[in-house]
């Protein structure tokens, strides 16, 4: 990995294994910097270039072997902070047990963002034999057409395509269904999104859950300044899932929800609003 076509760089690695890096401000690479930024969506995504540029530079980054996030958390910084600029990266692991600490800062030097993360190496397993097994047991294609979608307003998205779940159901415990699929989950169907395409990642996991807070605010918007993520199963593209609301009852500046896909439980999500 390199810098080309990279978000970080400039990076510098430190005798304990800290890197420091500043950050692209190229919106025309990077379309998701139009976004606030504290949208779930832009940390979820420096989260990740800013965590694999650094381990590319310690040269702990195995092209051979694939990695699956297993836990984060962020919180954000003051408000009226900018869009990141530079930050240091900390790693923070057992080892064979990739984990890392993120401390972004602004161009003026205000804290923007502190993010940790831990996440697991598939060390012997035949990854996409395994992967191909999976979604055959899981997938089952819709198309976006063919789903009933909730209106863009409702979901808190700035245009028609770019939301992807239900209207809410159930009274006791509200939830709604939803569907990514490669169309409307990556560009050019959605302008602010990437990944892999091997399965739903976390940046749609944490959009997804800031789209249910929406919907259970009728639209309202409001900041996510704080979040907190595990997951425990791939969500798998093209196939509904379920998100719901958590254990925990939902105010103003919380909501917990937990994601499941075809009866089996995926994900439980966090989110902290201003």
């Amino acid at each position: 990995m390199t810098d080309v076509k990279q978000f970080t760089h400039s990076r510098r690695l430190f005798a304990d294994g800290a890197v420091t890096f500043q950050c692209s401000a190229d919106r025309e690479a990077w379309p998701w910097l139009a976004l606030d930024p504290f949208d779930p969506i832009v940390v979820q995504t420096i989260n990740f270039w800013a965590a694999s540029g650094a381990s590319a530079m310690r040269r702990t980054h195995d092209p051979k072997k694939w990695t699956a996030l297993t836990h984060t958390e962020w919180t954000c910084g003051d408000p009226g902070a900018g869009h990141a600029t530079h930050g240091v990266a900390e790693p923070d692991g057992a080892e064979g047990s990739p984990g890392f600490r993120l401390t972004l800062f602004d161009a003026n030097g205000a804290l923007v963002y502190r993010m940790n993360g831990t996440g697991v190496v598939f060390q012997n397993r035949d990854f996409e034999a395994w992967r191909r097994d999976t979604k055959r047991e899981i997938v089952q294609t819709i198309a976006p057409e063919d789903f009933d979608y909730a209106d863009a307003e409702t979901l808190g998205v700035v245009a028609p395509g770019l939301g992807w779940l239900s209207r809410l159901t159930g009274s006791k415990t509200p939830s709604a269904q939803g569907l990514i699929t490669r169309h409307n989950g990556f560009p050019p169907g959605h302008p602010y999104l990437s990944g892999s395409g091997d399965h739903v990642n976390a940046t749609h996991l944490a959009e997804s859950a800031r789209q249910f807070a929406s919907l259970l605010g009728n639209g309202e918007t409001r900041r996510c300044i704080a979040g907190a993520m595990q997951f425990d199963r791939f969500v798998e593209l093209g196939a509904p899932f379920r998100i719901e609301l958590g254990g925990e009852q939902p105010n103003r500046n919380r909501i917990s929800v937990a994601i499941s896909q075809a009866g089996q439980p995926c994900a439980t999500i966090a989110l902290t609003f201003a």
